[in-house]
């Protein structure tokens, strides 16, 4: 899977065919039709996976029992430190997930709209609590996930940087949180 994450993001999707994916694996392309169907399966694979792993880390989060703010701080970390570690896969995601259609593309729908059900509920959970102001709950959402989703724009992971990845989150939990403070 790793293999066609570095093929789609060096080439884009378009450009990319699954002998290329194969040839990185060094297996026969027909090989790779046991796996999937197409080009648009192997896609829709690799954004199942990430939307998969974002998932675990709200669940992983939400099951330590913290204070609604304490948690959107543990989260907005994690969620970050996420996105910095798979840039080339969060670069797919919003350049290439247009790609699909049908079903596959319902699907990956689907599972951004529970995404975001799960920052809305945190977030009603931080506002009830009183740990956050009397902000619109859409648009903070709106804006930590164009936080989020512009990663790839500013963040080489092999380059020489300025902040530390620890650095980094910490920064934008906390920048995330003050713009939210009551």
């Amino acid at each position: 899977m790793e293999a066609a994450v570095r093929i789609f993001y060096e080439k884009g999707f378009a450009g990319a065919s699954l002998q290329d994916v194969a040839n990185e694996v060094g297996v026969l392309k027909g090989s790779l039709y046991y796996y999937f169907d197409s080009k648009e399966d192997l896609l829709l694979r690799i954004m199942k996976e990430s939307h998969i792993q974002s998932e675990a880390i709200f669940e992983r989060v939400s099951a330590k029992g913290l204070d609604p703010i304490e948690e959107l701080d543990e989260l907005l970390r994690e969620l970050m430190q996420w996105y910095l570690d798979n840039v080339e896969r969060v670069a797919i995601y919003f350049n290439e997930g247009r790609r699909l259609t049908g079903e596959r593309l319902e699907e990956v729908e689907a599972a951004g709209r529970r995404f975001e059900q799960h920052l809305y509920t945190l977030l009603a959970r931080a506002k009830k609590s009183g740990a956050i102001g009397d902000v619109d709950l859409r648009l903070s959402i709106r804006f930590i996930l164009g936080a989020l989703n512009s990663v790839p724009t500013w963040h080489k992971p092999s380059a020489q940087r300025r902040l530390s990845d620890k650095a980094i989150t910490r920064q934008f939990a906390s920048m995330t949180i003050k713009s939210m403070s009551p």
